[in-house]
């Protein structure tokens, strides 16, 4: 992540301004967002985590030592090496896990209780690729070594994807509820 790449993730994510400006008005923007709402305070930090994570050297330690506190004090546990283009949103932050071996597009929105991981621990190589405009519904799980997820997808709540999904599609798993009376009562 480069530092325009930053400067994009925060405008979208966590300024009000629509259009690129000044860099100046733009900080300071982000800083009085940031004070107010734990969301947008969470996904600066995380995206300045990520940022001092890919320039390397010190900068690296000192990011996962923010990663880790923003763990705990959050309750999200965001890899910063997942690669997650601007637009990130989260409704709820409790319970958000996202594994550092994603790829995920623009304008993802991510509900609470949500899980984007791994199926098998030490393979050589992940493929999970989220597309462009996704939303991923609360208490769902996607769950691949190697899973493709299209543009413009909805993913309904409570639902498990082990499989891809193509482009401009709703994904939900079907739910069977069956009321029983207690005993005793008829």
């Amino acid at each position: 992540m480069n530092f325009e790449t930053l400067l994009e993730c925060w405008r979208q994510e966590v300024s009000n301004k629509k259009k690129p400006g000044r860099r100046v008005s733009l900080f300071f923007n982000v800083l009085r967002r940031t004070r107010k709402d734990n969301k947008l305070r969470f996904l600066f930090a995380y995206r300045l985590a990520q940022y001092l994570d890919a320039r390397g050297g010190l900068g690296r330690r000192h990011a996962r030592r923010m990663q880790q506190r923003l763990n705990l004090k959050y309750a999200v546990d965001i890899d910063i090496g997942a690669q997650i283009a601007p637009g990130l949103r989260i409704a709820h932050l409790p319970g958000v896990v996202i594994t550092r071996h994603v790829n995920i597009g623009r304008n993802f929105f991510i509900r609470q209780n949500c899980s984007i991981g791994i199926k098998t621990l030490g393979l050589d190589q992940y493929a999970l690729r989220i597309g462009d405009n996704v939303s991923l519904g609360a208490n769902s799980c996607i769950v691949a070594d190697r899973i493709s997820i299209g543009d413009n997808v909805v993913i309904g709540a409570m639902s498990l994807v082990t499989r891809d999904i193509p482009a401009n599609n709703t994904f939900y798993n079907p739910r069977q509820t069956t009321i029983q009376p207690r005993a005793g009562q008829a």
